[in-house]
Formats: C-alpha cells, sequence, structure tokens
C-alpha cells in the first residue's frame, strides 16, 4: 500500500481514475446522464472564457452530471483527518468556487470516504460511503489553513496551502441526488402547469 501523499503520481492518478469510474457507476444506477471530465487525461481539463484582452480559464471539476441545472463534482478518496476535518488544495477550491459563481450551477466536493469502506485500498463502492458539499458553501468557511500540504500542481509535487473544513459541511450523496430530484420534479410540474393555463 503506498500511504505517502505525492509519492507515486502514476498510482495516485489511477487511484482516482478508479473513484471517479465508481462514481459515474453510482450516477447511472441513479438514471443520470454524465461526463467524467478527468479520466484518460494527461492535463486537468480546462474550460475557457473570453476576458477583456485573452480567454480566461477556468480548471473543470472531474464529474459533469447533465441535469437542469447542471451538477459539476470534484471526486475525492479520503478519510477525515483525526480531527474529524476533510481538505482541499486553496487552489483548487478557487478554482472550483470562480466556476460555481460562472455557471451559476452546484459544484460539489464529493468524497468516497475510505473511512467507511475499509481503507485506502478496499474497491467497495456504496452510495452510503459517499458524501458532498457544495463549494460556495465551503468558501470562506474553513477552520484550519495549512501551508505545507503536499499536492500535485500540473503532475509535479508540491508544497501548497490546503484548507480544512469540518466534516458536518458533508451531506450523504444519496440525500443531495434525492433532494435535486424532487426540486427539479416541482419545477417540471410548475412549469406543466404554466403551460396548461
Amino acid at each position: 500500500m503506498d500511504t505517502v501523499h505525492c509519492g507515486n503520481n502514476q498510482a495516485d492518478r489511477a487511484l482516482g481514475a478508479f473513484w471517479e469510474k465508481a462514481f459515474c457507476q453510482l450516477a447511472g444506477l441513479h438514471d443520470l446522464v454524465f461526463t467524467p471530465m478527468q479520466i484518460g487525461r494527461i492535463g486537468a481539463a480546462i474550460a475557457y472564457a473570453r476576458g477583456s484582452e485573452t480567454y480566461n480559464r477556468f480548471l473543470l471539476p472531474d464529474v459533469v452530471i447533465w441535469t437542469c441545472p447542471g451538477e459539476h463534482h470534484e471526486i475525492k478518496h479520503k478519510e477525515p483527518t483525526s480531527y474529524g476535518r476533510f481538505g482541499l488544495e486553496e487552489y483548487r477550491l478557487q478554482a472550483l468556487v470562480n466556476f460555481a459563481r460562472l455557471t451559476g450551477q452546484d459544484v460539489m466536493y464529493t468524497i468516497h470516504n475510505h473511512a467507511l469502506s475499509g481503507g485506502r485500498d478496499a474497491t467497495v463502492n456504496d452510495i452510503a460511503h459517499w458524501i458532498t458539499a457544495n463549494v460556495l458553501a465551503l468558501d470562506g468557511h474553513y477552520n484550519h489553513r495549512q501551508n505545507n500540504g503536499e499536492s500535485y500542481v500540473n503532475g509535479v509535487g508540491k508544497t501548497v496551502p490546503i484548507l480544512y473544513w469540518d466534516s458536518a459541511f458533508w451531506i450523504p450523496l444519496d440525500k443531495y441526488w434525492q433532494t435535486r430530484v424532487k426540486s427539479l420534479s416541482v419545477a417540471l410540474a410548475r412549469t406543466a402547469g404554466i403551460l396548461d393555463a
């Protein structure tokens, strides 16, 4: 088992791809249409928007779910720290927040909590082990900042600021999807009533 963070880029990418695929399998079981944005890519998936003089780049989350409105998921396979917190690189959070503000769609930080499934090397894909949080709810509400976290930046291990939040910010993924389905059903019913009038 490789427990050194950022110690083996190829192994870490393979593990990330495994859990991105596992997330997509769950989306399929919930009759959701999805696009994995990172699987099979060497570099980050990027979107572009015209700026005043050049095009602005936006790092895309790992998976897009094509609902109305859309939802985007940054997928991680981790467990909470000994203090019950989950972390994310500060630069990555800002990229996700900027994308959420640009699109007006849900951008979620979605975690397969391997503490619930038997450890880092477990391969059980149970929706009960998945949790999610909206990045706009996380923005500005971290309760700890660490400046010495290791992360891959453009494929190279670097020391970058890491933000941490209490695990209470996350809700079960299944609950999130059930709420989205109910909200969409109500919106469609209202639209049908308006169109029938």
